[in-house]
């Protein structure tokens, strides 16, 4: 792995989680009126929603990283 490469996955790391977090508290602050009959679903549908946003936050950062670098 070249420097570049490794800076960039760092960038896109810190990036991706500190957007994560603003995504959860605000899913987190969303959610919490829901009725108890939907608060499974709505804590399942938030936690993947959490995990996918993380996921693509972190592709999308290191991919822009690695293009700038350049």
């Amino acid at each position: 792995m070249t420097p570049g490469a490794r800076r960039a996955a760092r960038v896109a790391r810190w990036s991706a989680l500190g957007s994560t977090l603003l995504v959860a508290v605000y899913l987190a602050v969303m959610l919490r009126p829901l009725p108890p009959v939907w608060r499974t679903t709505g804590r399942t549908v938030a936690a993947l929603t959490v995990v996918i946003w993380y996921y693509l936050t972190y592709r999308i950062v290191k991919r822009v990283a690695l293009e700038w670098q350049r």
